[in-house]
């Protein structure tokens, strides 16, 4: 059986994905011959009886945390840039988050590697996106696909966005006792990979998707049938709605990703033996930050 498949991330190099895509040799050559020899890749794939060439640039940054070139003092100037009492105690908590990751990765001694340079100042954007009115488990839902949308860190933008609403969840049970044990994101412990890795993965398509409609589009009537990003996850072309304006699927999957989201959230609750958080309301925003500062809301 024939296997209708191209890669999104360049396979020899994972720091490269899929800019372009035709089955004109000739505008192929053309588009590639605009870029920097240093900054793109090619590759082609025969798809039935026709051959498609596809182009990948490396965008972003490469190497590992200690190489990021954002300074301390860039990292202070835009925490003070924040509303101190709303903004910036969120940012530092998932600054925070992050560093827990770095450290365990450092401890493996591998080094957390990156893929852009650190934007805390867009945690704002995120958090403005919130409904902060909802449930809590809509809020810390919504507050964890806004902040893995805006790609704030270099990178772990899941691991750090669930550990902010494992904490969001948790201020919100008001000092009930809590049997489960929380998600242990910085350990080697596969306990919970069984039923938070499909989240992360589904995320991870709907991500891709999000940025790329119209370039699967046209892959899919090329004849593809599955898109494989790096991870090893596959996107099964048929299974998206493929066909609309890039603005429309921009808006269309961030809705998707923030309702996939929340049901993380009520997963999390119910496992957590607080289902009723799911119908509770949540923590306001000056709350939360409050709580976070280390203050009473």
């Amino acid at each position: 059986m024939e296997h209708r498949v191209v890669h999104y991330h360049y396979p020899l190099d994972k720091r490269y994905s899929l800019e372009y895509v035709d089955d004109d040799a000739t505008q192929f050559a053309e588009r590639y011959g605009g870029y920097d020899s240093g900054t793109v890749k090619a590759l082609g794939y025969l798809i039935g009886e026709a051959e498609i060439y596809c182009l990948y640039t490396q965008t972003g940054e490469s190497g590992t945390a200690d190489d990021l070139e954002t300074s301390e003092t860039e990292i202070v100037a835009a925490l003070d840039d924040m509303h101190p009492d709303r903004e910036r105690p969120i940012a530092i908590g998932l600054f925070e988050a992050w560093e827990g990751v770095r450290e365990e990765a450092e401890e493996t001694g591998d080094g957390l590697e990156i893929y852009k340079e650190l934007e805390l100042s867009r945690v704002p954007e995120a958090i403005d996106e919130v409904n902060w009115n909802g449930t809590a488990t809509n809020v810390a839902g919504e507050l964890m696909s806004n902040l893995i949308l805006r790609h704030v860190l270099p990178n772990a933008n899941h691991r750090s966005s669930i550990s902010m609403l494992q904490i969001y969840l948790d201020f919100c049970t008001f000092g009930r006792e809590v049997e489960y044990n929380g998600l242990r994101l910085h350990t080697a412990d596969n306990e919970w990979r069984a039923w938070v890795d499909p989240y992360i993965t589904q995320s991870k398509r709907i991500l891709t998707v999000r940025r790329n409609n119209v370039r699967f589009q046209k892959l899919s009537e090329y004849g593809v049938e599955t898109v494989i990003r790096k991870g090893g996850i596959e996107i099964a072309l048929g299974e998206w709605n493929l066909g609309m304006h890039y603005r429309d699927a921009w808006t269309h999957y961030a809705r998707k990703h923030e309702q996939l989201c929340v049901l993380f959230a009520e997963e999390i609750a119910e496992r957590a033996g607080v289902p009723e958080l799911s119908e509770r309301v949540g923590l306001s925003q000056a709350d939360f930050a409050s709580l976070l500062a280390g203050h009473e809301p």
